[in-house]
């Protein structure tokens, strides 16, 4: 993982890699991921890929409060969730960092 503030670092493979463009493409690609659940369904999903233990119930106040603005509703109690702003919100209310993956 390339330091803050890193502008180039070399692969694996010995080629430079521009570490600004790789994380714009990163959060651009991340942006342009949803997952379509429950809260039940994604708290078993963040549980399962990410080890974040979120309720079901904690999922369904950050939606009501607006913590998911690109979240949508689909239909019978299911979402269209923002993989980067859910995953944002567990990795806060859990207190670990995706840098530990």
């Amino acid at each position: 993982m390339a330091a803050k503030g890193e502008a180039l670092r070399l692969c694996r493979c010995g080629n430079p890699i521009n570490v600004q463009e790789l994380r714009e493409q990163s959060r651009d690609k991340a942006e342009a991921i949803h997952l379509t659940k429950t809260p039940a369904g994604m708290s078993q999903w963040l549980k399962g890929n990410y080890g974040y233990e979120v309720s079901r119930k904690r999922i369904s106040n950050w939606l009501n409060r607006g913590k998911l603005p690109s979240s949508r509703p689909v239909d019978d109690g299911y979402w269209e969730f923002n993989i980067r702003e859910i995953l944002a919100l567990a990795m806060g209310s859990s207190g670990r960092s995706l840098d530990m993956m």
